[in-house]
């Protein structure tokens, strides 16, 4: 993303400022006071604002780049390591033929078998959670419990102190306060 010649224009009276004031003398010359001077802020908050785009979008493109140089080494060096592993286990497979409890052991490593469990595919959980409820095994089933936030928000009420009450038996809930929050300034830029 190339900077308009006005974000340049802007950027650089940004500079002025920053080397000709510290960031207190700035504070005390600049103040809003109407709407040209909160227009002149948003102008440069706007070429801010692309300035840090036009340099993500240079960083991503470089990203971009080295991840595809290290997909391309490690492509090369995995396919290397896969024809060695498989000359690996053409000779263990001979080794164990003759005999069941061959191993082997070198200075830069070791080769053996190891028994491995029965892997469970659970290919339709949904399904299996149907038929293992009409057998009978709810014991083997587990329920997750959460909070319904939004009924639950209109149900409570909120008490002076941040405390949530049930108006039905006017019983506090513990684990939940509500903490009020400032009004949030909102500034929204044209980047154009």
């Amino acid at each position: 993303m190339n900077l308009s010649a006005l974000q340049t224009y802007e950027l650089n009276e940004i500079e002025d400022i920053r080397f000709e004031l510290s960031e207190e003398e700035a504070k005390q010359r600049f103040r809003v006071h109407d709407l040209d001077s909160l227009n002149w802020v948003l102008r440069k908050i706007a070429a801010l604002d692309a300035e840090i785009m036009a340099k993500q979008s240079l960083a991503n493109k470089e990203k971009m780049r080295v991840t595809d140089w290290l997909n391309r080494e490690t492509k090369t060096i995995e396919d290397s390591r896969l024809f060695f592993t498989q000359l690996i286990e053409e000779y263990a497979r001979e080794q164990r033929a003759t005999d069941p409890k061959w191993k082997a052991s070198t200075p830069y490593g070791k080769v053996s078998f190891r028994k491995q469990l029965p892997k469970w595919d659970y290919i339709d959980e949904k399904a299996a959670i149907e038929s293992i409820q009409s057998a009978g095994l709810e014991e083997f089933i587990r329920t997750k419990y959460e909070l319904d936030k939004a009924p639950l928000k209109k149900h409570l009420q909120i008490h002076e102190d941040g405390r949530v009450v049930d108006p039905s038996t006017g019983n506090f809930i513990e684990g939940i306060k509500v903490v009020e929050q400032p009004e949030a300034l909102k500034i929204e830029v044209n980047n154009e």
